[in-house]
């Protein structure tokens, strides 16, 4: 397995984007380099915002997990955004799906009628075995 990755810290956060396998990317939130990856893109980017704004301008051939679990809240540009990579996912036949969302993110995503346009998992683990369970994560 290839894994790729980048991160770079905006506005206090650590990001990552990580080529977990062939079909499957991964963000992460607040995650720390791993001395087996080797970086997906080279530019730093302005937080998570950024990040989405960056995956939206790439071709979306891979399912995309979005591992949230580190992540306090969602920021109006950050739903729009989830929601323009989401439909660029799907239109290309693969899944986007949410993953480690707290009780208060999940929450926040059900008050502005977003929580069930998701596909949501409990853990990154479990979204990484219904999308690449060849790779048994």
């Amino acid at each position: 397995m290839i894994a790729r990755y980048r991160s770079f810290q905006g506005k206090g956060r650590i990001m990552s984007v990580e080529q977990y396998s062939e079909d499957v990317i991964v963000v992460a939130v607040a995650e720390g380099p791993s001395a087996f990856k080797v970086w997906l893109r080279d530019e730093a980017a302005d937080g998570f915002a950024g990040d989405l704004q960056w995956l939206c301008e790439q071709y979306m051939d891979s399912h995309v997990v979005m591992d949230l679990a580190k992540l306090e809240s969602l920021g109006a540009a950050s739903c729009r955004l989830l929601l323009d990579l989401q439909g660029l996912v799907e239109e290309s036949d693969f899944r986007f799906v949410l993953c480690g969302l707290s009780p208060h993110l999940k929450r926040q995503l059900e008050c502005i009628r977003l929580f069930d346009k998701f596909d949501t998992f409990d853990t990154r683990a479990a979204a990484l075995l219904e999308l690449a369970p060849q790779d048994g994560y």
